[in-house]
């Protein structure tokens, strides 16, 4: 019989790991008072307290799974009620059971012997009732089906918070690897030639207007590319500022051809985001834009709310008049910003996009995290 595959994840077979030894320990502790008693206990009474343990680390599983279902499906307050129901349910079915194998094995030990005895309110001495057992085991028990359940609760969180140091070692170094990446394409020599060329050639056609905006956004853009530092996430804002120096810069290079339009709600702006994400979709859209054959092209760039708390980046890239390329684009290559978003939010954030004879686009969705608040 195959095991369900919530205990293939690694925190809850640790917390398994944890509990099986918590039990374990426990049947010395349920042993102690006959230990100091002048007649040792006998076998049986030892094969009880081991089944005992035994059935704790078979129903611990249970008490497991409800926390990770609670963890996913419920709130705080709902989580917390859940998971201390479910405590005492399995503690009061492991009750019942240890007393069904106490009475059983004494029955087969010793079939003349008459158990417990209890005095009831009369002063008469009889066999204590079955509910005066289930009551005292479900007491002992409760508190330790309350420590595993806790331990287990733990080794969860601990699990994760060190995923989650893993996870953002790995997200700071695709940031610092997109950011190096970036800064090749800025200050290779082919990249300054053609700005610095432009630039030089509007200051001879006496547009030297439009060679100090050039040399504005050249300066923004670099700017832009050195100020995040060693942060991994950066504000809408200034992601938004630093592809629009970019596509600024490339829309005067290619003077006549690119139209850019940037479009966001500003209060979207203080929304967190990986530094660098648009970099590598503006480059797409530009070079989908240029490709043969020469015609004018909008890229647009915008920033939405999509449905719950999510935050759409998108840039696209169409013929102006709508017309369909005769010539084949340039492949789609997503792979390097879907593998940063799974670096970063785990699996919370997704990218789509096409890249056809009618145009690119590419759309970004990833949780919306306001300025202090974390990406998991």
């Amino acid at each position: 019989m195959r095991t369900p595959k919530a205990f293939h994840e690694p925190e809850i077979r640790q917390a398994l790991i944890i509990a099986a030894g918590v039990w374990a320990a426990s049947v010395p502790v349920f042993m102690a008072p006959t230990l100091a008693a002048p007649e040792p206990a006998p076998a049986w009474v030892w094969m009880a307290t081991g089944l005992v343990s035994l059935m704790g680390v078979l129903l611990t599983p249970v008490l497991l799974w409800v926390v990770r279902a609670a963890d996913r499906w419920a709130g705080r307050a709902l989580r917390l009620v859940v998971i201390v129901g479910a405590v005492a349910l399995v503690a009061l079915i492991h009750s019942v059971i240890d007393t069904a194998v106490h009475d059983l094995l004494l029955s087969w030990f010793h079939p003349n012997a008459r158990g417990t005895m209890f005095v009831n309110d009369e002063g008469q001495v009889t066999p204590a009732p079955l509910h005066y057992y289930v009551l005292m085991n479900f007491i002992t028990l409760l508190w330790v089906h309350a420590g595993v359940t806790a331990l287990g609760v733990l080794s969860r969180f601990n699990m994760r918070a060190r995923r989650q140091e893993v996870a953002t070692a790995e997200a700071r170094a695709a940031a610092n690897h997109a950011k190096l990446a970036t800064l090749r394409l800025q200050l290779s020599p082919h990249f300054m030639f053609n700005t610095l060329n432009a630039i030089s050639s509007l200051i001879l056609t006496g547009r030297n207007a439009d060679a100090e905006r050039m040399l504005t956004r050249l300066s923004d853009f670099l700017r832009a590319s050195l100020g995040p530092g060693e942060a991994e996430r950066v504000s809408l804002a200034s992601e938004l500022s630093a592809v629009s120096a970019y596509l600024d810069i490339e829309s005067m290079r290619y003077d006549g051809q690119l139209d850019t339009e940037v479009v966001s709600d500003e209060s979207l702006h203080e929304a967190m985001v990986p530094t660098f994400l648009l970099q590598p979709l503006a480059e797409q859209a530009v070079a989908h834009a240029v490709s043969p054959p020469r015609r004018a092209v909008t890229i647009r760039l915008w920033a939405s709310r999509d449905a719950g708390d999510t935050l759409a980046v998108a840039i696209q890239a169409r013929a102006a008049d709508g017309s369909p390329s005769s010539m084949p684009p340039p492949p789609l290559d997503l792979a390097a910003v879907r593998s940063r978003l799974a670096a970063v939010y785990d699996g919370r954030a997704e990218i789509e996009g096409t890249s056809d004879v009618s145009g690119f686009t590419a759309t970004a969705r990833l949780p919306l995290d306001r300025a202090g608040a974390g990406a998991r």
